[in-house]
């Protein structure tokens, strides 16, 4: 076991300054992709996103709100580029009925090379 924790290098991570939110699909969401593409694989199990925000934050609702329509545009835009047959929404409540949504403020790299950013 020693020498595993060696090999791995298990003391270096850093803590990145950025909280996030993760986001799966829901069951409302994999049906209105399929009637996008009935042969799309997706599922409730899909693999969800990270989205990293500022990593303090008190009030979870306000920090949705905050960021509700890029991480939405995001999600359906991986579906199809057609913004008229996005799915609709217009509260939060409606967001969360398309996706399981969670919020945490701590984010720990476990590698030792830099993070790479990339504008999308």
């Amino acid at each position: 076991m020693d020498e595993l924790y060696e090999q791995q290098n298990y003391h270096i991570m850093n803590l990145v300054n950025r909280g996030f939110v993760f986001v799966r699909p829901r069951a409302a969401f994999v049906a209105w992709a399929r009637q996008i593409d009935p042969e799309m694989l997706i599922d409730e199990h899909a693999e969800g996103s990270i989205y990293l925000i500022e990593e303090e934050f008190w009030d979870d609702e306000l920090v949705l709100k905050n960021y509700a329509k890029k991480i939405a545009a995001h999600e359906f835009s991986c579906i199809t580029e057609d913004q008229t047959l996005w799915a609709s929404w217009t509260t939060i409540e409606d967001l969360e009925a398309l996706f399981e949504i969670e919020m945490g403020c701590t984010c720990i790299d476990l590698l030792a090379q830099d993070l790479a950013k990339e504008k999308i």
